[in-house]
């Protein structure tokens, strides 16, 4: 997906997108959309962390969930509005325990 595809999907969202990611900042909420370039899931002997790649056009952040294993309906390659807190990590910015919502594929995608 280009850039300019990206900014017309954020604009045309279904969830209010006040951020992106090239302006997020730590202790930040943020309201973000993009595509979901990879998942990672953690070892199945630690309580671990489930960890996606937000892609916004701008830039791109992980989006983190705490102590789980999954999250269902997240895989790569879908469109995701994320809402949460900021913080920093080893690995640079991302999104904690967000809220989300999944938008629906469109017709290029299925």
């Amino acid at each position: 997906m280009s850039v300019g595809e990206m900014e017309n999907a954020r604009e045309n969202a279904d969830w209010e997108v006040s951020s992106k990611v090239s302006d997020v900042r730590e202790r930040q909420q943020a309201r973000l959309y993009g595509v979901l370039r990879s998942v990672t899931y953690p070892t199945s002997a630690a309580s671990g962390s489930f960890t996606a790649t937000l892609f916004d056009g701008t830039g791109s952040i992980e989006v983190v969930w705490l102590g789980r294993k999954n999250v269902p309906g997240i895989k790569p390659g879908i469109r995701l509005a994320v809402q949460g807190m900021v913080i920093s990590r080893a690995s640079g910015l991302c999104v904690i325990n967000p809220s989300f919502q999944i938008a629906p594929m469109v017709d290029n995608e299925r």
